[in-house]
């Protein structure tokens, strides 16, 4: 679709596609924000990975439209959810997310005025803050501990939340390496992703040790964490002590400790785990 004919008098159609696995907790909180919305979606597919607890049930009693899938991990969930749907512009949303009453309709924005193929969002507010082990995680991974991204993040970025149907199909989606997979498409579609101002949204982080030892596995067995010269030693105690008592010393949550500690253990074992099964680099 040419950028005058998404900057007409009508607006664009949008189809938001949920790569979900095991989101019980959250799925209806997200379904329900997305029912509220000032640019109303035409439609909202719920790709269910695999799911072994009653995400797919709630999603469908919530309205959404539900395609069961067999676990693979969330870049053949959204592939999967983007070949089904029917709007013009795609947005992709975790399970764990919820969306602003404004978001759909400032997050296109860029795209329906031709300014961009796809955009993202700087505003993702951590939802689940008052969680120390969310704090942790927040910590861990270097964000602010309110938010994903810190305020002056740049304009352009690799992860899209949003991308016109069109280019995102021609260059076949996301690419199938683990975690990571978000920022295999804009090298595909050659064009990094726009920000959109006000497109605010929230964002649960992993909780409880369980959670945040299953994201440092899975980041484990990705592709990505091969690209480190080191990773074994990247990731070792003694290492990852001393930063999380740097990062104690410059004002982060103590809990930083105890969860880098659970996180790493995580990623040892997803490297373990990876130098045996390489194929099987999902949560």
């Amino acid at each position: 679709m040419l950028a005058a004919e998404m900057s007409g008098d009508s607006a664009p159609s949008v189809s938001v596609v949920i790569a979900a696995y095991n989101e019980q907790r959250h799925i209806r909180t997200l379904l329900d924000s997305l029912h509220e919305q000032t640019h109303p979606p035409l439609e909202v597919i719920v790709a269910d990975d695999g799911s072994t607890d009653r995400t797919a049930e709630l999603a469908e009693a919530a309205g959404a439209r539900v395609l069961r899938l067999r676990h693979r991990g969330p870049a053949l969930a959204r592939n999967a959810g983007a070949e089904a749907a029917t709007g013009e512009i795609l947005v992709f949303m975790d399970g764990d997310m919820r969306a602003s009453g404004v978001f759909v309709e400032k997050l296109i924005a860029p795209i329906a005025a031709g300014d961009a193929v796809g955009s993202f969002t700087r505003e993702i507010y951590l939802d689940n803050r008052e969680r120390p082990w969310a704090r942790a995680y927040a910590a861990l991974r270097w964000s602010p501990e309110d938010r994903l991204l810190p305020a002056d993040f740049p304009d352009r970025w690799e992860a899209f939340r949003a991308i016109r149907r069109e280019p995102f199909l021609e260059v076949g989606g996301y690419d199938d390496v683990g975690y990571g997979e978000d920022l295999t498409l804009a090298g595909k579609v050659g064009e990094l992703a726009l920000v959109a101002p006000g497109a605010v949204c929230f964002h649960n982080h992993p909780d409880s040790p369980g959670e945040v030892f299953e994201n440092g596995r899975w980041v484990g067995r990705g592709q990505s964490i091969r690209t480190l010269r080191h990773p074994w030693w990247d990731h070792s105690l003694p290492r990852i002590l001393v930063i999380g008592a740097k990062q104690v010393i410059g004002g982060k949550t103590p809990w930083v400790i105890p969860g880098r500690i659970v996180y790493h253990a995580g990623v040892w074992l997803g490297l373990a785990e990876s130098s045996l099964r390489p194929e099987r680099h999902w949560k």
